[in-house]
């Protein structure tokens, strides 16, 4: 179930950092680590798409404002949220990113959308679980 997927790989899941402020509804802090270990097998390939980074991707979510809507808490995150809080895919440069992120009552992060790596829009695609119960 768990998946980081750029392009057509997938670095799985690491470390997750999720800080929550449920009386303020503020995301505090939502950042999410490619696996070491696969990160090393896709980067280590010379002749591979992704032989020219150094440090495994990490998507955060920073300060994001949200509403409880059917049980869940759901973002499109939208330029007005890039320009007012601090969310992108940091993979050797802060990359921005498009798209919507859901975390349902069982906690449960989705995320669906892009990034654009060197001026090219790439698939972005993220679902693993968090420690929270809504």
């Amino acid at each position: 179930m768990q998946k980081f997927i750029i392009g057509t790989n997938d670095f799985g899941v690491g470390e997750v950092t999720f800080k929550i402020d449920k009386e303020n509804s503020i995301i505090n802090n939502l950042t999410i680590v490619a696996d070491e270990e696969t990160f090393q097998k896709l980067s280590d390939d010379e002749d591979g798409e992704w032989f020219w980074v150094l440090y495994p991707p990490r998507l955060y979510f920073k300060e994001i404002p949200f509403e409880l809507k059917d049980d869940k808490i759901e973002i499109i995150i939208t330029e007005e949220i890039l320009d007012n809080c601090d969310v992108a895919l940091y993979l050797m440069e802060h990359n921005d990113i498009g798209g919507k992120f859901i975390i349902n009552k069982n906690g449960i992060f989705v995320f669906e959308g892009c990034t654009y790596i060197s001026g090219k829009e790439v698939k972005l695609e993220l679902e693993l679980e968090v420690n929270l119960t809504l």
